[in-house]
């Protein structure tokens, strides 16, 4: 069946877990969105796969004369499997630290920390995740739609750099933006945060942007089709207690068409939906997101806690994601 996170709410008595769950929500637009199918339940003790059918070319029909037939043709699709990948993290916590903490909740500080850092792991497995060059995540969108017919603009570069080749280009830009969020029938469109501020003052300038607040006060930033932009934001990794912030969505060099042009970057969107659209998958029952608190009522000066969420992502169909490569952003 299909779940949004805030289904895993419903009823719980856990006021901890909740918030935990509430953060996720919180802070992804994502998350708050996509539907999830909680239909894994672990084979053997250890087999945690999902089988779906993927459509990847529609059925077709036309008109006959009279004494003829149909051209046959069949709606093609084709099996697919995802494994449930488990993301999360640790924290510790000296139990002297927690009895002298005063006002200040240092777990709850830990905690919704490290609900930050998986949100930007999920959000980066949604994207860049390959099961090939990394068997502990699963397989993101740039994955699922390299090769495929939603794969747009791979041999073409449209420069939008510059003020002035923004203004030149706006046109075009939006265009081919438009034509794949048509083409897939998008809810939301994936960027990082220079070329979310790259389509608003497209979409200013042409009249095509619009506001809105969320349930949680937030600002949606979305076209005049109801279509919203996500900044995916930074992922950061930690180094010798040196923080490095990485978009999820990269500014990269590329040769494209026997030219190497920097300054590229990718737009990716989808369709939300469990039957044929971009779906979580998880566990089933309300094992999704769980949280292993700190016990300081027991011996053992340092005490641990942890943040955990069983997910992957499943495409049921090609035409409901898409992804537009190489727009030079700087």
């Amino acid at each position: 069946m299909a779940i949004l996170l805030s289904d895993l709410k419903v009823g719980m008595a856990d006021k901890v877990q909740a918030g935990v769950i509430d953060t996720f929500i919180r802070e992804s637009a994502i998350l708050a969105r996509l539907p999830f199918d909680d239909a894994v339940s672990p084979s053997s003790g250890s087999t945690m796969t999902y089988g779906y059918v993927q459509t990847k070319i529609p059925g077709q029909t036309g008109f006959r004369a009279l004494n003829t037939e149909y051209t046959p043709s069949e709606a093609t699709v084709e099996k697919k499997t995802v494994d449930l990948k488990i993301l999360g993290g640790a924290f510790q916590i000296d139990r002297v630290i927690k009895a002298a903490e005063g006002l200040w909740d240092n777990m709850e500080y830990q905690i919704t920390e490290k609900v930050k850092s998986a949100i930007g792991t999920f959000h980066n497995g949604l994207i860049n995740g390959s099961s090939v060059s990394d068997a502990l995540s699963f397989d993101g969108l740039s994955v699922m739609l390299t090769g495929t017919t939603s794969e747009y603009n791979a041999a073409v570069v449209i420069d939008i750099s510059t003020a002035a080749l923004l203004e030149t280009n706006a046109s075009a830009f939006y265009e081919a933006l438009m034509k794949m969020v048509r083409k897939t029938g998008a809810n939301a469109i994936f960027v990082n945060s220079d070329m979310a501020a790259k389509i608003e003052t497209v979409a200013r300038v042409l009249g095509y942007k619009t506001l809105s607040e969320d349930a949680f006060g937030r600002t949606i930033t979305s076209l005049s089709n109801g279509v919203e932009i996500v900044d995916l934001g930074k992922r950061y990794t930690v180094a010798d207690d040196v923080v490095t912030g990485k978009d999820i969505i990269d500014t990269v060099t590329r040769t494209v068409a026997t030219v190497e042009t920097t300054g590229l970057t990718d737009i990716f969107c989808a369709k939300y939906g469990v039957m044929d659209g971009l779906c979580g998958v998880t566990l089933t029952g309300n094992n999704a997101i769980e949280t292993y608190l700190p016990d300081f009522t027991t011996p053992g000066a340092v005490k641990e806690g942890e943040v955990e969420l069983v997910a992957a992502c499943a495409l049921k169909k090609t035409q409901s994601a898409g992804v537009l490569r190489n727009i030079k952003i700087s």
